[in-house]
């Protein structure tokens, strides 16, 4: 056959399987007009054709994940707010629980309304102002406990443990999320970024992962530079992620060579290999440690994953939420509204993975693990206390932050009692008893022991 027959039967292959793939397209998006059609004309009620489109799109994304959905044009100004660490609402970061089809509490923002009111990582939001939950998807459920300033919102929690639920009303006010915080706060405002009883350890929480967290981090660590720092301990706990460019920027600090995360897509292919710059921030020569929870998820398991596998730091603590998607942001309408749309997932150094798939059990590989010998698992309680002990780091001494029962009221530190001079997050008092946070302890022993050997190493020689 001529040369130039192939050629006209190939580029005819080609057109046709084009033309068909269109029809087919074409095909379902008629029956879907098809169907709004009929809905906007004979339903029994007048439905806008806007609110139509919102809930269809609402539905196809939604079943894809618990993290696509569809943001219209008047959420798009509050989900550009989120990025940019300020926004109007309560003050708490939540996740789906595929268990149980609730919300979960991943995190209350450090000096929101919630943190002050003693929402937890960890309860579960059955109802707000009324309105179960229950299967709603994440966006809906945060557009409802958003709002105006100044207007209140009353939720319905559960507590692991309580038999009772507990309902609680929160007042709205603008957020703004401080991502870096340190062991004490003093009178002036300003952290100390060293343990108070452990002054040459020093410490680091980061509650998220936003625009600011590279900044406000790069300068904690400046602080701790010019000073006889034997030790640092970075607390992801309860931080449930962000950015994925603030997670690698983060990484970055610490390491100064190789793969910090990968990117996969569709079929598991490859999309981008992060990798580390010379542009380390911290001698990596200091040892450090991560401390993670359960609830420390998305870019915090990026930051811990990466650390652990380059060996920079010892891992402390619990396994992590196992959140491993990347969701991209895709324009609609020139830029007046959004799909959020998971198009990747991420992997760590090792090439394992992080996410935790819907049928996945414990005996599967995601999330972080601690290192072995570092699990610490706090019990009820002791959960109960470590985060009153954080609180009073942020907001001073507070009955309701420090007091054994998990009733909810409304008591703010501000009426609670007086805030003291200095207080840490290392230690409190709570119900009368001296109390010690198990997995900061377990980390502070980890340098200890690092010394002891190392001086014991320099006798012998």
């Amino acid at each position: 056959m001529p040369p130039r027959n192939i050629i006209i039967i190939i580029l005819t292959a080609v057109i046709s399987y084009f033309c068909y793939e269109k029809a087919r397209r074409d095909r379902y998006a008629g029956l879907f007009a098809e169907a709004i059609d009929h809905i906007e004309s004979r339903y029994v009620e007048k439905v806008e054709h806007r609110e139509l489109f919102a809930h269809a799109l609402n539905g196809l994304l939604g079943k894809l994940d618990p993290y696509s959905s569809y943001i219209g044009p008047q959420e798009f100004s509050k989900f550009k707010e989120d990025l940019d660490q300020e926004f109007g609402g309560i003050g708490i970061i939540i996740s789906p629980n595929v268990e149980s089809g609730h919300l979960t509490v991943l995190s209350p923002v450090v000096g929101t309304p919630a943190h002050r009111a003693g929402v937890m990582a960890g309860d579960t939001i059955l109802e707000v102002d009324g309105e179960s939950l229950e299967g709603m998807d994440l966006h809906a459920a945060i557009e409802r406990l958003r709002g105006f300033p100044g207007t209140e919102v009353r939720i319905t929690l559960e507590r692991d443990g309580d038999k009772e639920t507990h309902e609680i009303a929160i007042t709205r006010a603008i957020i703004k999320v401080p991502s870096v915080l340190g062991d004490t706060l003093n009178p002036d405002g300003n952290w100390q970024y060293f343990l108070k009883d452990h002054p040459s350890i020093g410490y680091i929480r980061l509650t998220t992962f936003g625009e600011h967290t590279v900044d406000e981090l790069r300068s904690a660590l400046k602080s701790l530079a010019n000073q006889q720092m034997k030790g640092l301990i970075l607390d992801l706990r309860s931080n449930a992620g962000g950015l994925l460019t603030a997670a690698i920027e983060v990484s970055d600090m610490f390491i100064g060579n190789g793969a910090i995360v990968s990117t996969r897509g569709r079929g598991g292919a490859v999309q981008s290999v992060e990798m580390a710059t010379e542009n380390i921030e911290v001698d990596e020569d200091l040892p450090m440690a991560v401390l993670i929870n359960g609830f420390s998820a998305s870019a915090s398991e990026i930051v811990s994953a990466c650390l652990q596998d380059h060996h920079r730091a010892v891992l402390v603590g619990e396994r992590t939420w196992g959140k491993g998607t990347v969701q991209n942001i895709i324009p609609l309408e020139m830029g007046k509204s959004v799909i959020k749309l998971t198009t990747a997932t991420f992997w760590r150094p090792s090439d394992r993975n992080i996410h935790r798939s819907k049928d996945a059990t414990e005996e599967d590989d995601w999330g972080v693990i601690p290192d072995e010998g570092y699990e610490v698992k706090l019990t009820r309680e002791e959960y109960g206390k470590v985060v009153a002990a954080r609180n009073q780091a942020d907001w001073g001494t507070s009955a309701l932050q420090i007091r054994e029962s998990n009733d909810l009221d409304e008591s703010t530190p501000e009426d609670a009692g007086a805030v003291p001079e200095v207080v840490t997050a290392g230690e409190t008092e709570a119900a009368g008893e001296n109390f010690e946070d198990p997995q900061l302890r377990r980390a502070i022993q980890h340098f200890q022991n690092r010394a002891e050997s190392a001086s014991s190493s320099a006798e012998a020689a």
